[in-house]
């Protein structure tokens, strides 16, 4: 596990964190560098629903928290 600065945000990288880890309410960031954020909304088992604005609009997913952390990076700022 590793602290980063990404876009000006402290992320956590290099860590996957156990799913009950993962609380509604935690900003995470995309791991590609781009600026993306989102928000996680619901953790259910093993999955993790999150939302995030794109043009306007409110969207959200849902992804196997595995998956999910492979996208995104915990901001710890």
């Amino acid at each position: 596990m590793r602290i980063e600065t990404v876009c000006g945000r402290k992320l956590v990288c290099g860590h996957i964190y156990p799913t009950n880890e993962i609380k509604v309410g935690q900003i995470w960031a995309a791991a590609d560098g781009s600026d993306r954020t989102v928000r996680v909304l619901k953790v259910d088992g093993d999955w993790v629903e999150y939302e995030w604005q794109e043009l306007g609009k409110t969207i959200s997913h849902e992804k196997l928290a595995f998956a999910f952390q492979c996208r995104y990076c915990l901001v710890v700022e």
